[in-house]
């Protein structure tokens, strides 16, 4: 008797559940979410990636964008910014997100990175027999407001050192 209570209990429940189960279409669902999210990047992106971005920031560019805060158990849905720190062994992207998940501010940082071709050739333009020794690449980017992005060259010829400063077409700035 107890065993027939259990199981009546049971499909009572599910049927319950099944209930409240919405009628939609979950491939419409899924293209919503697809493309807020790709609103919510598009500025983002635009804003910050050209042919001159370093494949391997790229990659972490893209990352940063299609986190979902949502899904952080420390978010907790405040006004609040909500910062995120992607790290490599290269450097990293410290990502700040409004409420609704959007990236609204970023601070970029890599070092020791292969950067683009033209950045280099225009860096060293002046400098042929000099060699590169180091590499950086920084982006600051305030979503509707502002975007800073440069790229740092350290160069030697045996005896002396110097850091040539970019900005991102490649235009020597110091």
């Amino acid at each position: 008797m107890k065993y027939l209570i259990v199981i009546l209990t049971f499909l009572g429940c599910s049927y319950l559940t099944q209930a409240q189960v919405l009628d939609s279409d979950p491939n419409i669902a899924g293209k919503s979410v697809v493309a807020d999210k790709e609103k919510k990047s598009e500025s983002y992106l635009r804003e910050v990636q050209s042919p001159l971005v370093p494949e391997a920031v790229r990659e972490y560019q893209i990352m940063a964008v299609e986190y979902d805060v949502a899904q952080s158990d420390l978010f907790d849905g405040r006004d609040a910014l909500f910062l995120v720190l992607f790290r490599t062994q290269k450097g990293l992207i410290e990502a700040s997100y409004d409420w609704t998940g959007e990236l609204v501010e970023t601070i970029e940082r890599f070092r020791n990175i292969a950067l683009p071709r033209e950045i280099i050739l225009s860096g060293m333009k002046n400098y042929s027999g000099w060699r590169v020794i180091g590499t950086n690449y920084y982006v600051y980017y305030v979503k509707d407001r502002k975007k800073r992005i440069l790229y740092t060259i350290q160069i030697s010829d045996e005896q002396k050192r110097k850091k040539i400063l970019l900005d991102a077409e490649g235009t020597i700035i110091n």
